[in-house]
């Protein structure tokens, strides 16, 4: 059973009466069991097959925010054997346009608040709403709907963010992801009383692979919140027992929850010394708790006037975050952890389906990407090594890291290339620089192709100093250049509510301030010489990737001038920095 449909319907059969999402409606929370679901999907997948002629193979296009009719089209897509290729609703016109044409959908379902950007660039293909689909009445057989297709049909396209360029579409097979969502529950504990909630779009396979497949898998419930604003202000009502996120979510509810602390009048020094008691008594890799009057003090007195309130803010049910897709800030780690509400970070790439390595509740340590999932295993048919810069492979690096198994993509839609420069002698070259640890922990330290050469040889990858500089007051954004200069220099994006009442050369002096206190336990050689404040990069301007990832090529396009006249104002005379 390694069709997702057959999960599916397997899922269905074992949970019935299960709650499988749950969704506001007129302001209150709405719930879908696993066999309503089953009905919702029979419905779409008919309208699908017999009112748009989607078969075997085609690929059906939907753009819009994330909502539940995407869980139904998706499954729908699946029962019929049909691709699903979830797009980005935030993409401009240049990136829109290329998905479209490069992923040759023989359908497009669009959310009616995307028509216009969806319009201008669909070309021929047909577009429907949500609304427009009309849905059998008759009772169709789940026998009629389902298609003769095996574990290594293609279920999903998800197109790459373009840090770098154009997207590509990685493709990906049914068994990629069932083998992917299995291996992941095998090491994290989820279960049929599990509600897992995100703001996760579909299009970003980590929340396709959790919410859609190892949820059904699990037999546990996903709640669909309607935005933003709905996610924050009805955790309560959610209740939700594990929240996926990234690290900005990661920042933002970081700084959310310090402005609250900071809010609580008198208890603001009972908040302080509550997190310095926490500190001592979870200080240590191991876990090894603190003395016996640490421990008195955090259960008897610090957690319940002051954890426990915060973590009544999450809906009281929360059991751990999981975060994935950058780098975690260790300070945001540790805060978390010390409240009561670990942030469990992973590793993975849309080309693994995704996860490569997770920490968890039974198995983690500060810092790391965790271990790695079984189908990485050689008895699974998995392998993992590092290539090194004298070209040899190792198995405990530091190098790149390779991987291979059955969650590695078939390849990239359309472009053998690239396909052929990624999947190199059986193994997936992923880009990023890692080692393993003795006790095999996976630490990443950045990417290949981001790495600083400075001109005294030293060698900076660039995301974790970034990572630095954003746990920064007053930083919303940063960006390391400097490749080829003796030091390195940051451009940053000021966060303006929390920088309010500073200007000019005020703000720049206590943002330099800052980047100094928190870059000072750094190498020499990481720590910004000096910063440059940018503009914010946004997604409409193409400086940020959907994923709120920088793309420092686009940056360098429109900023470089800036940057450049920043450089040779700090005695740098350079024009080839990396990206420019």
């Amino acid at each position: 059973m390694r069709t997702l449909d057959a999960l599916f319907i397997r899922a269905c059969e074992h949970f019935p009466r299960k709650n499988y999402v749950t969704f506001p409606h007129d302001s209150r929370p709405t719930h879908v069991r696993y066999h309503q679901a089953l009905a919702l999907v029979n419905a779409r997948a008919a309208c699908l097959r017999y009112s748009y002629g989607i078969d075997v193979g085609s690929r059906v296009a939907l753009i819009g925010p994330k909502s539940p009719e995407q869980i139904w089209l998706i499954l729908a897509c699946w029962r019929i054997g049909a691709v699903a290729v979830p797009v980005s609703e935030t993409l401009g016109d240049l990136e829109m346009g290329f998905v479209i044409r490069d992923s040759t959908p023989s359908l497009i379902i669009a959310d009616n608040t995307v028509n216009d950007v969806v319009r201008r660039n669909a070309g021929d293909v047909p577009i429907i709403g949500y609304e427009e689909m009309t849905w059998s009445s008759s009772a169709l057989s789940e026998a009629s709907l389902t298609a003769e297709i095996g574990e290594d049909s293609l279920a999903a396209v998800i197109y790459t963010s373009g840090s770098t360029g154009m997207p590509k579409g990685v493709m990906l097979t049914h068994k990629n992801l069932f083998v992917n969502a299995a291996s992941a529950l095998e090491v994290v504990r989820i279960g049929s009383g599990d509600a897992i909630m995100s703001l996760l779009p579909y299009w970003h396979s980590f929340a396709l692979l959790v919410e859609v497949v190892a949820a059904s898998m699990a037999g546990a419930r996903v709640i669909v919140a309607k935005d933003k604003r709905d996610f924050r202000q009805n955790l309560r009502l959610y209740r939700p027992t594990i929240i996926l996120l990234v690290p900005r979510i990661v920042e933002t509810l970081f700084a959310g929850v310090r402005k609250r602390l900071k809010g609580a009048g008198g208890k603001r020094t009972i908040a302080d010394k509550a997190i310095e008691n926490a500190s001592k008594l979870f200080r240590g890799e191991d876990g090894a708790k603190g003395g016996l009057i640490c421990t008195v003090l955090h259960r008897v007195v610090y957690d319940p006037l002051v954890f426990r309130e915060v973590r009544k803010v999450f809906g009281g049910r929360l059991r751990f975050f999981i975060s994935g897709g950058a780098p975690l800030n260790l300070e945001h780690e540790h805060f978390f952890r010390c409240i009561g509400l670990p942030v469990y970070q992973g590793y993975g790439l849309t080309e693994t389906s995704p996860v490569v390595s997770t920490n968890h509740p039974d198995v983690h340590r500060l810092g790391s990407c965790g271990k790695l999932l079984p189908w990485l295993r050689q008895v699974n048919g998995g392998g993992v090594a590092f290539l090194c810069n004298d070209g040899t492979l190792r198995n405990d690096g530091p190098g790149e890291l390779l991987v291979k198994g059955d969650c590695v993509m078939k390849g990239y839609w359309r472009h053998r290339d690239e396909s052929a420069k990624t999947l190199s002698g059986g193994w997936l070259h992923t880009g990023d620089v890692g080692h393993l640890d003795v006790d095999g922990f996976l630490y990443i330290e950045g990417r290949n192709s981001n790495m600083l050469a400075l001109s005294g040889g030293e060698k900076v990858h660039p995301e974790y100093v970034e990572g630095v500089l954003r746990s920064c007051p007053f930083v919303a954004e940063a960006m390391l250049i400097g490749d080829g200069c003796k030091n390195v220099y940051a451009c940053i994006n000021v966060n303006t509510e929390a920088a309010k009442g500073h200007t000019g050369k005020r703000l720049l002096a206590e943002i330099r301030k800052q980047v100094q206190a928190q870059t000072e336990g750094l190498a020499p050689y990481q720590r910004p010489r000096d910063i440059l404040i940018l503009p914010d990069f946004t997604t409409e301007d193409g400086t940020l990737t959907p994923t709120l990832k920088v793309r420092r090529y686009r940056v360098w396009e429109k900023y470089g001038d800036r940057i450049v006249s920043f450089l040779r104002d700090n005695g740098v005379e350079i024009g080839t920095a990396k990206g420019h």
